[in-house]
């Protein structure tokens, strides 16, 4: 072919080629992506919705038909790069099959998040999940139960203080393990499941969020035994028994409805009540309740299943169910998204600017010097024409001075600073701490911080002065969280850390609400200190100051005062200011800490809670690989025992 007629051909053939390999390529990739060895089935949240401002549990499973692999699976929310991104690392040999689950958190409405399986930079597989997101209008049922449409209507069931609720099924295997990723439901009904297979962290998760607020149901019928026995120390009756033929009809009467479509003949679980149990219709053996802490305990004796169909059953629940309305500072810092260390809380020397007399001084000194002085010296010496020397001379010992005075203010190493709050109960041992950490930094750097196994850890909602870049929180195969940050020149940035925690404070009580106040007594039983102890119900309080181990302190009416928390009147512990952080910690609290029970407040908190100080942190913190010593404060907030008449 003529040289000529193959140049003219040449940017068609190169274009056919080009097509050519694009149809290749395109036809090789769908083959690719089915023969990828990495597969994902991914839960996320509650039955796929979440707590807006809480965390939530994403479950995936993952299985690996390829060679051995070492990853990390990601959670993520598309297109939204101002929110925190949650690793884990998973170890999948050839033809492994496992379970990770990843805690996330978001404050934002989404309606999808991603799940990837990360091999460095590379993805390996990825999967795309709906969600969506539940504020704090809406009451959230979670359902653990072998029947997947139990309690279906209470999705109409109507609760005071919520404008709508939601029921979402949940597997007993999925059930979180950590109390901050069940905060997000306000009810859990526990039914036709052997509570034998929890898990003790999911145990422990369980007890402790009923303790702090939360509503556990469990129900009756058939495998009533199996399902109470794993929560026996939880229930309101000690013992449940055989079955045996029994009416229901009197929850009509509870429910206000109709009880013709009831069954006639139940059959019902045999129960002994606790001494403290609550039965619901009064008289009748149907329903039996209990305060745990904060939260409430039901046993039903009948099947929940038995109510299918009835037109009064979200009436009825509507009855049981109540909104509770717990004091729980740190849930609502979390929930309002504010920085304790800020608005003054956290005064460190470090941060604090020079006074305007000693920057009027050193500028005074510098003009004298750099001008008058300098003059007169070499006016005296003869020898002014060396100005052009000892005026840059000048400066430069005046700005390395500077310098050196920065730095000296600033120190030299990197500051920790740890301010929690602690929530639990009387007779519990362990409490969840929602832990304030401010890393300070005097000069820009990096640090990699290390936290205890299933700790839940994100960056603050803002950063102090200039803001950190962080990487994603990434939890190793043990559980254990880190977080790398860049940190600025003299800044403070803040971590957010939850954990459950050893409760060292123990106390007992026998203190009984008033009109006008409190009475009764209140015993340090435990081997701490509480400082600045008080007992606050609705917006009185009694001042306790220091109880210390083996001490009990009467308690009466006139000791109350009122207006908590602005006339607690606290001055600083260290570096942390008490005051304005009890205004900020319970602002969220203050329209509705009027006294329980009046018509004003309805939904005041209920019960009384012992608060008090400890000057150590409550969550332990490594940097860099190693433990840091940190300025540590926690604030211990107790609920105690219900009373009669609750």
């Amino acid at each position: 072919m003529p040289l000529s007629v193959l140049r003219r051909a040449r940017p068609w053939l190169l274009l056919l080629a080009v097509l050519a390999g694009l149809c290749t390529g395109a036809a090789a990739l769908p083959l690719a992506l089915a023969q990828s060895p990495v597969t994902l089935q991914v839960r996320a949240g509650y039955d796929g919705s979440y707590r807006l401002g809480e965390w939530f549990p994403v479950v995936v499973d993952v299985a690996n038909d390829g060679p051995d692999l070492r990853a990390e699976l990601e959670w993520s929310l598309p297109g939204r790069f101002d929110e925190q991104v949650f690793r884990r690392a998973v170890d999948l040999p050839r033809g492994s099959r496992k379970r990770v689950v990843l805690d996330a958190y978001s404050a934002v409405y989404s309606p999808n998040g991603r799940v990837r399986l990360l091999d460095g930079a590379t993805e390996l597989a990825s999967q795309d999940v709906s969600i969506d997101a539940v504020d704090d209008s809406i009451f959230l049922i979670g359902v653990v139960s072998s029947d997947p449409a139990l309690l279906n209507a209470l999705d109409a069931v109507q609760i005071n203080g919520f404008s709508g609720a939601r029921v979402r099924h949940i597997a007993v295997s999925d059930l979180p393990e950590t109390v901050g990723a069940l905060r997000g439901l306000d009810a859990l009904f526990f039914h036709d499941i052997d509570s034998a297979v929890l898990a003790p962290a999911q145990r422990e998760a369980l007890a402790i969020w009923v303790s702090l607020g939360g509503q556990l149901v469990v129900g009756g019928g058939a495998n009533a035994a199996a399902a109470a026995g794993g929560l026996a120390d939880l229930l309101p009756v000690q013992s449940v028994g055989a079955l045996a033929q029994g009416d229901i009809a009197p929850l009509a009467t509870l429910a206000g409805a109709d009880a013709a479509s009831l069954p006639a003949g139940t059959t019902l679980s045999r129960a002994q009540p606790r001494p403290d149990a609550e039965l619901l219709p009064p008289g009748a053996s149907l329903l039996f309740r209990h305060g745990y802490g904060a939260g409430l305990v039901t046993f039903s004796a009948f099947d929940l299943a038995s109510l299918r169909g009835w037109p009064g059953e979200p009436a009825l629940w509507g009855q049981v169910l109540r909104d509770l309305q717990p004091l729980r500072p740190g849930a609502s810092s979390r929930l309002s998204q504010f920085n304790l260390l800020d608005r003054g809380v956290l005064k460190l020397p470090s941060l604090n600017l020079p006074s305007p007399w000693t920057l009027l001084l050193f500028v005074l000194g510098y003009v004298l010097v750099i001008g008058p002085l300098n003059y007169v010296v070499l006016r005296r010496v003869r020898r002014l024409e060396l100005a052009w020397i000892t005026v840059p001379v000048v400066v430069l010992l005046f700005t390395g001075g500077l310098y050196i005075v920065g730095t000296l203010l600033r120190g030299g190493t990197a500051q920790y600073n740890q301010l929690a709050i602690v929530e639990s109960s009387e007779g519990q041992r362990r409490g969840l701490a929602t832990s304030f950490i401010g890393l300070f930094s005097p000069q820009r750097a990096s640090y990699a911080l290390t936290f205890p196994q299933a700790t839940l850890v994100t960056g603050g909602p803002t950063q102090l002065f200039l803001n950190a870049r962080f990487e994603p929180v990434r939890v190793d195969e043990a559980g254990a969280p880190s977080v790398a940050v860049l940190a600025d020149i003299a800044s403070v940035t803040m971590f957010v850390a939850e954990a459950t925690v050893d409760v060292p404070p123990q106390v007992e009580s026998n203190l009984a609400g008033e009109a006008q106040g409190m009475r009764g007594e209140i015993r340090n039983s435990g081997a701490v200190a509480l400082d600045d102890a008080v007992l606050v119900r609705g917006n009185t309080f009694v001042r306790l100051g220091t109880l210390a181990p083996g001490v009990s302190k009467e308690v009466r009416p006139e000791d109350a005062q009122a207006n908590f928390p602005s006339a607690l009147d606290l001055g600083a512990s260290g570096v942390f200011d008490r005051q304005p952080m009890m205004n900020m910690l319970f602002d969220r609290d203050l329209s509705r800490l009027g006294s329980p029970g009046s018509p004003n407040a309805p939904n005041a908190p209920e019960g009384i809670y012992l608060l008090g100080w400890v000057s150590q942190p409550a969550v332990a913190t490594n940097v860099d690989g190693q433990p840091v010593p940190q300025n540590g404060l926690t604030l211990y907030v107790l609920r105690l025992r219900d009373q009669p008449g609750r």
